[in-house]
């Protein structure tokens, strides 16, 4: 198959660096992460009951999610280098201004726009990461690393700052996140003007139905992943653990989810795209019922070998989409991410509502059944032809 026009690079451009856009990656997550420590002072500040808390969250999680569909359209028709730009751009300034914003509408305001910056970013992002051959999977990899651990600092920068300095000086985070987004706009390279051309709808490609399949299994992986992580603290705390061992299991999890971003990457070059998903759910099956299963650090081992296995992957399918898709990538990168996060994090309170009726660790132990039929769907993946794989000329 032949370049498209959205591919191909103008002569003498630079060839885009995953670098750039894996820190770029970091600090829009991490930026994104504020909230979930700035909540406890922002509650005193307005007074706000836990409902209005979580709807905050809200606010942001939801454009963040579902807004990657049409911004993802728009950088497959309109280039998605500005998105990548303007994106990190506004969620560090609207996430940085949160703790001078004198009411919670103004707050809600701000992670509204830190939500449409965050959908911006991340399939235009995405579908700058094509990497070299042989490499897709590690260059994806790497970018999605960046989100992770960017995801897992965020917390304990703002935190530092807030808490040591006050809420009237988060501010001065401003000054790093925007150094970034200028060394942002000095590395990635401009894009060829995107050919004006009609595209078939992504749901009458011939490869729609995989990517469905790939779409489902995406929502069953977020909707058990981010269901531990959001009762990791609380299990850990029915359990005997004190807050800092809570708060410790936290962190395991996230950085684990490092370690499996690039080991996904890496393996699904070697071994396929396939291989890895199908390996991936199946495996975190029995490690997140040993975590279940187990106490002190035997768990701790466990629930970060079964983080990491999980998380190994999503790089790997948002690689795998854009192999399937190839003129499309920004919409198949938003559907992989955005979509697939948006309607999982909207079942997490039902893990909520079994755990008050049975107990949390049996309502985790019910949900963690959802890996089998993921693994079914993955065992019925195919990998793309070599026709269908996108041009191998992006870093």
């Amino acid at each position: 198959m032949g370049m498209s026009a959205e591919h191909r690079e103008r002569p003498g451009a630079r060839r885009p660096s995953v670098w750039p856009l894996s820190l770029g990656h970091g600090l829009n997550d991490g930026y994104g992460a504020f909230l979930s420590a700035l909540l406890p002072l922002l509650i005193s500040r307005f007074g706000m009951s836990l409902a209005a808390a979580g709807l905050l969250s809200s606010f942001r999680s939801s454009v963040a999610s579902f807004g990657q569909i049409p911004l993802g359209a728009l950088a497959d028709r309109a280039g998605g280098r500005w998105l990548v730009i303007l994106g990190p751009a506004l969620t560090c300034t609207a996430m940085s201004l949160l703790g001078i914003l004198p009411t919670y509408w103004a707050v809600a305001a701000a992670l509204v726009a830190a939500g449409i910056g965050t959908a911006a970013f991340h399939p235009a992002g995405a579908s700058r990461v094509a990497g070299a051959e042989g490499r897709r999977g590690m260059s994806m990899a790497l970018f999605s690393a960046g989100g992770t651990l960017g995801a897992a600092v965020g917390p304990l920068l703002i935190a530092g700052v807030a808490g040591n300095l006050g809420l009237s000086l988060t501010p001065l985070l401003l000054l790093p996140a925007w150094a970034v987004v200028v060394l942002l706009a000095r590395t990635v390279p401009r894009e060829a003007r995107p050919e004006q051309r009609d595209r078939p709808r992504l749901h009458r490609h011939p490869n729609a139905g995989q990517v469905l399949r790939l779409w489902s299994i995406g929502v069953l992986r977020e909707f058990v992943s981010m269901s531990y992580y959001t009762f990791l603290a609380v299990l850990w705390t029915q359990r005997g653990a004190s807050l800092t061992v809570a708060s410790l299991a936290l962190t395991v999890y996230s950085l684990s989810g490092v370690a499996g971003d690039l080991l996904g990457g890496r393996l699904s070059d070697r071994f396929g795209r396939r291989t890895v998903i199908l390996g991936s759910v199946a495996s975190a099956l029995p490690l997140f019922y040993l975590f279940l299963l187990t106490d002190g650090w035997l768990s701790f081992l466990f629930l970060a070998l079964a983080g990491a296995v999980l998380i190994a992957s999503i790089p790997v399918s948002v690689v795998f989409g854009q192999e399937l898709v190839p003129d499309q990538r920004g919409l198949v990168s938003g559907v992989l991410m955005g979509l697939a996060w948006g309607v999982g994090s909207l079942l997490i309170g039902l893990v909520g509502y079994l755990g008050d009726l049975l107990g949390l660790e049996v309502a985790l132990g019910l949900l963690t059944v959802l890996l089998v039929p993921a693994t079914l769907l993955a065992a019925g993946l195919r990998e793309p032809s070599q026709e269908s794989s996108p041009p191998t000329n992006e870093a």
